[in-house]
């Protein structure tokens, strides 16, 4: 079960679905983005998990193998601590297991700006010549703008927004600022592979909590199988489908491993 991030839907996951061939893949919107409803709320991570249950439930599907990517990383966390019985293995992707929590009503408010997304309303070539200029492994593609263009839509005056609405992108923000991840991860039982990805040689504030996250979290995870890729962009589904797909086969088969071990202990 593949999970998008904060403001991105479906079929950000093109890249890498076809990769695993022979596995049953979900890719979902999450609720607000996509295709799917936009409520008022809530959002919260406990909301948002249940939902991938009833997605799961309406599929005939017991558990799954549940990734996340960004904030979807912390939707998978969720499920996995809200329902473990339901998880197979988690894997959470440049999200997911470092908070961005603050301690000052002023952090707070800083942080939240931050975080605020762009507001653009553009005709829609120019939109495209401005994702474009920043598309992940340098190049832009057809493949590509059908992975990212459905982000946004064009209204009728003819200019190009983001389908979800500012609103909601703060309300969801506003979650992850309350989020703790270290709590929420300490109750997960399952395999968890937490993935980082970072430039070599990069000293930016975000690098280095994401790194200290991962290092805090080795002694309070159950099963951590942690990972940090130098080079690796934020949107690393969408650079090097390759690697994340293989990383998805290696968390089912190691899941399948340990399956196969605890039989073999239960039959001794």
């Amino acid at each position: 079960m593949l999970l998008h991030g904060l403001a991105s839907q479906r079929r950000f996951w093109n890249f890498v679905a076809p990769r695993l061939g022979g596995l049953p893949v979900l890719a979902l919107d999450q609720r607000g983005h996509g295709d799917s409803d936009r409520p008022d709320g809530p959002y919260d991570g406990i909301t948002c998990a249940a939902d991938l249950a009833i997605a799961m439930d309406a599929l005939g599907w017991s558990r799954a193998v549940v990734v996340g990517h960004s904030w979807g990383g912390s939707v998978a966390v969720t499920f996995a601590a809200e329902h473990p019985e339901r998880t197979i293995a988690l894997v959470a992707i440049d999200g997911g297991f470092a908070g961005i929590t603050a301690s000052t009503p002023e952090e707070r408010a800083e942080r939240r700006r931050l975080l605020e997304p762009p507001q653009w309303a553009l005709p829609p070539d120019e939109l495209i010549a401005t994702i474009s200029a920043h598309a992940p492994g340098g190049s832009w593609s057809t493949e590509l703008a059908a992975a990212v263009l459905p982000i946004f839509e064009v209204g009728d005056d003819g200019l190009a927004r983001a389908r979800l609405p500012f609103e909601v992108h703060m309300r969801i923000v506003d979650t992850l600022l309350d989020w703790d991840a270290s709590s929420v991860l300490t109750r997960v039982r399952c395999p968890a592979w937490l993935v980082s990805c970072e430039t070599i040689g990069a000293g930016d504030a975000w690098s280095i909590a994401k790194a200290a996250a991962l290092d805090a979290l080795r002694d309070t995870v159950a099963k951590p199988r942690i990972l940090r890729w130098g080079g690796a962009v934020h949107d690393v589904p969408l650079q090097w489908p390759d690697l994340v797909a293989g990383l998805l086969r290696a968390a089912v088969e190691d899941a399948g491993a340990a399956t196969e071990s605890a039989a073999g202990r239960s039959e001794a």
